[in-house]
């Protein structure tokens, strides 16, 4: 499928490393213009084709005035990606530090809610068009020993993309929830380095690093952007491993 997507522009959040800073500079290469965010400074700093913001997904206010500044200096949004999270706590629920737990949630769950919220009310000012992309997981389908936290989050993800569509249908906005498979990150190195008593599978993590079996942000780049500008692509589309490659 031919794209013609210089001069378009993506927002993403978590964008100072990992899946995030990978999908900031590949877009940048294609010549797409960019907002982008993290709790520390994003992978591209700020210019003429790149709004670049600390802050807190956690603070629905924040991302609403990140998504304003944005469009007033790059114009209406085409793409958001919702993509900052995290991993831990790791272990056993009885055992979770409620504090973590909870800010786990806030951030996985709250966060990707407030990015939905900002973004589908700025389509909607707009008109009809743009695509939201809430970054998701294999683990939202199925439970994982030591995972209740990430797998809770990530279906929680799943589920609140098909309500948006049904949402926003009427206004144009096409909804889709991608798991993209194992990327070597930051966070595979926190599940490799996780013990067994608190994540038995860990060694099968540790097995795909030795065979090196991981997909390179640039090929989930171009991936996605198969997906999101994709017009036979159906909005509240939960898409797990197919077509990405190698899901959790």
């Amino acid at each position: 499928m031919t794209m013609e997507l210089a001069g378009k522009t993506a927002v993403i959040t978590g964008a100072s490393r990992g899946l995030g800073a990978g999908l900031a500079r590949d877009f940048a290469r294609r010549g797409m213009r960019l907002g982008l965010c993290a709790t520390s400074a994003p992978v591209l700093p700020d210019g003429p084709d790149v709004v670049a913001a600390e802050l807190d997904v956690r603070d629905a206010g924040a991302v609403e005035g990140f998504c304003r500044a944005v469009a007033e200096r790059l114009g209406p949004i085409d793409l958001w990606i919702n993509n900052a999270g995290v991993l831990e706590p790791i272990g056993p629920l009885v055992d979770a530090p409620v504090a973590e737990w909870s800010r786990h949630i806030e951030i996985n769950v709250l966060g990707v809610a407030w990015g939905s919220a900002a973004f589908c009310r700025h389509r909607r000012a707009v008109g009809p068009g743009g695509t939201l992309v809430n970054v998701s997981s294999g683990a939202g389908r199925r439970g994982y020993f030591g995972w209740s936290a990430y797998c809770a989050g990530k279906a929680a993800v799943d589920r609140m993309s098909e309500c948006l569509a049904l949402e926003e249908k009427a206004a144009g906005t096409r909804i889709l929830a991608v798991a993209p498979g194992i990327v070597e990150t930051r966070m595979q190195e926190q599940i490799r380095a996780s013990s067994a008593d608190d994540f038995p599978e860990v060694e099968r993590f540790r097995r795909i690093k030795e065979d090196d079996r991981f997909s390179s942000p640039e090929w989930v780049a171009a991936r996605l952007l198969e997906l999101v500008f994709d017009p036979e692509r159906a909005s509240g589309e939960v898409l797990v491993g197919l077509p990405l490659e190698h899901a959790v």
